[in-house]
């Protein structure tokens, strides 16, 4: 069975057609809608401008979406602490399975 697939986005009046993997429909189709939605918001608040600002003006919009989730989803830190808190742990289980001094 072929995983792969075409299919026909629109976005922004103009049909797309891509080739995917069919577990992946919903994802591309969701996107298209996302991206129609926000053209159209820019499209209602701003009625003067050329059509690829409208585009220009999402791009953005999105790649700033993306980059906050990046950033939310950084788990950078918490790993550093992780590894301060393993040693710290470690230091402390090898201090008490060392044997006293017997005087």
């Amino acid at each position: 069975m072929d995983d792969f697939f075409e299919i026909k986005l629109m976005v922004g009046g103009c049909y797309y057609p891509l080739r995917i993997k069919r577990k992946d429909e919903f994802v591309y189709r969701e996107a298209a809608r996302r991206i129609n939605d926000k053209l159209n918001r820019y499209i209602e608040r701003y009625p003067n401008l050329r059509k690829e600002d409208y585009y220009v003006m999402t791009a953005i919009h999105i790649s700033v979406v993306n980059i906050m989730w990046e950033s939310f989803n950084d788990t950078t830190p918490y790993k550093e602490k992780i590894r301060q808190l393993d040693k710290e742990l470690e230091s402390f289980l090898n201090c008490e399975s060392e044997p006293e001094d017997k005087q």
